[in-house]
């Protein structure tokens, strides 16, 4: 199902076991059959596919880790009892979170500037001196190539590419990991409060 604003939509995809909002979407282009089906083919499609399939992994992983940032401020401020206690983990998960944090920023800055931009440009330029539509379309095989090598979506560069999602599940894992250990904080303060309030009001008594 594709939901759609003018040609550029949301695709949703099947879902598996385990699998949360950010698993079962992806962008994509509805031409509906309209004239940019000329220029913008199937194969081309599942090349935006792939680019907007690693973009919103990169979007996701870098959501999770600001979270988790913001998340680990939060609790050294209202949990000062706690923070010591864990302050060596604290320490760990920050440093991790770092390394994370610049390793995604350095691989967005490469899809969205080093390649997208730069490739778009040399489209853009292919574009506004073709004086045919069969040149337009020329110009266009080329970016989607172009792309293909540069962001390695192509079959040569599969095994780089798997280590690459290897290192996004990993910091997808991390983040979850993360989640589950301050719901557990969350539960613990919940419960110490409840205590320590039956303790005073008892002690009242």
């Amino acid at each position: 199902a594709v939901v759609s604003t003018q040609s550029t939509g949301v695709l949703k995809l099947e879902e598996s076991a385990g699998d949360i909002g950010w698993d079962t979407f992806t962008l994509d282009y509805d031409l509906a059959g309209g004239p940019l089906t000329v220029i913008v083919n199937e194969d081309s499609r599942e090349t935006y596919l792939c680019i907007f399939r690693m973009l919103w992994k990169t979007k996701r992983i870098e959501h999770g880790l600001k979270r988790v940032w913001e998340n680990t401020v939060t609790w050294s401020r209202v949990l000062p009892h706690l923070s010591r206690d864990i302050a060596p983990l604290r320490h760990l998960v920050n440093m991790v979170n770092n390394e994370m944090q610049h390793f995604i920023s350095q691989v967005q800055y490469y899809i969205n500037f080093e390649v997208l931009e730069c490739s778009w440009k040399e489209l853009e330029g292919a574009v506004d001196t073709a004086e045919n539509l069969d040149h337009i379309i020329d110009a266009h095989k080329k970016f989607v190539s172009v792309v293909s090598e540069r962001l390695m979506l192509n079959e040569e560069h599969r095994a780089v590419m798997e280590k690459l999602y290897k290192v996004f599940s990993h910091a997808i894992n991390f983040i979850a990991e993360y989640d589950d250990a301050s719901d557990m904080l969350k539960t613990h303060e919940i419960v110490r409060r409840e205590r320590e309030t039956a303790i005073q009001s008892n002690t009242e008594k």
